[in-house]
């Protein structure tokens, strides 16, 4: 295998992807903020040229929602403008790019499942700034795949399991949203799905699967019902030693300045047809790997 340009190594996913090529022996360079200024385009376009990589992978974003309505400037930087450079750099080295988006490109009011066709109507800053960046990918390059992930969660970084984690054991009772939908996705089965995907590139160079792809957690559940889990597994494995009540609430019982989509679930057909990748099993992480989230 070929080297990786990664972007983004100190993200939920880009530690993962740091971890499983390491792991597997996969010739990688991994940049962060401390090595890679993403928005300087001459530095971007340099290091990447430089490396010579056979597959460039964004795993790099603006992710901060609510920030993102009072800084759209900096969200539309990160998340479009330097993607964009990221796209045209990788169709002159003629070498794919995948590119890591959201099921905030949604507006959250469909009844069923959003496919990848579904039309894109984000309501917030941050969803609207990830949309730009899909388009930028397509129209900037031919050979790319794009990810929409939803509700991310890992052993590294900040998110929703570490939160709960913590909030178990100095609350005795939460309220937490209900009718917010959706598949919780465990940052190391997004590192691998994309690992499998470059493989899959490896082993069919004359293939074209460029395109959309949804990737997330499966089943989908409330954001009540995946702290309730969490809760169940905690107690499961003594992490915690007292009664705690999850109440469902609705999503106005927390008004916020972005909006989010009630509906984020993402229907994982197509990418299980082309590349035989499998839901992230979300749940199975809460099972074997919940030590890790204690802060």
């Amino acid at each position: 295998m070929k080297k990786l340009f990664i972007i983004g190594g100190n993200g939920q996913v880009g530690f993962c992807l740091r971890q499983q090529t390491e792991n597997r022996g996969i010739p990688a360079f991994v940049s962060s903020r401390n090595v890679l200024d993403v928005t300087d385009s001459r530095q971007l376009k340099e290091l990447i040229t430089k490396e010579s990589p056979s597959v460039i992978i964004n795993a790099t974003a603006y992710t901060n929602v609510e920030q993102a309505e009072d800084d759209y400037d900096s969200a539309y930087a990160i998340n479009c403008e330097a993607v964009a450079n990221m796209a045209k750099i990788a169709h002159e080295l003629d070498v794919p790019l995948i590119h890591i988006s959201t099921d905030y490109v949604f507006d959250g009011t469909a009844s069923t499942i959003y496919t990848e066709n579904d039309q894109t109507s984000p309501i917030n800053a941050y969803g609207k700034s990830k949309l730009l960046g899909e388009q930028a990918v397509i129209s900037n390059h031919d050979k790319y795949v794009i990810l929409r992930t939803s509700w991310v969660f890992g052993r590294h970084g900040k998110n929703f399991v570490k939160t709960m984690m913590r909030l178990f054991a100095s609350k005795p009772a939460l309220k937490v949203v209900d009718d917010q939908i959706g598949g919780p996705t465990y940052a190391g089965d997004i590192a691998t799905a994309i690992l499998k995907i470059v493989d899959y590139l490896e082993r069919n160079p004359d293939s074209s699967p460029w395109g959309i792809y949804n990737y997330a957690g499966f089943p989908n559940v409330s954001w009540c019902t995946f702290a309730r889990n969490i809760y169940s597994v905690a107690l499961e494995k003594k992490l915690v030693d007292r009664v705690v009540e999850i109440a469902p609430v609705a999503a106005e019982f927390y008004p916020t300045k972005a909006k989010r989509p009630l509906n984020s679930q993402l229907s994982l057909q197509k990418i299980k047809s082309v590349f035989d990748i499998e839901p992230s099993d979300w749940a199975g992480e809460l099972k074997t790997g919940l030590d890790n989230y204690l802060e």
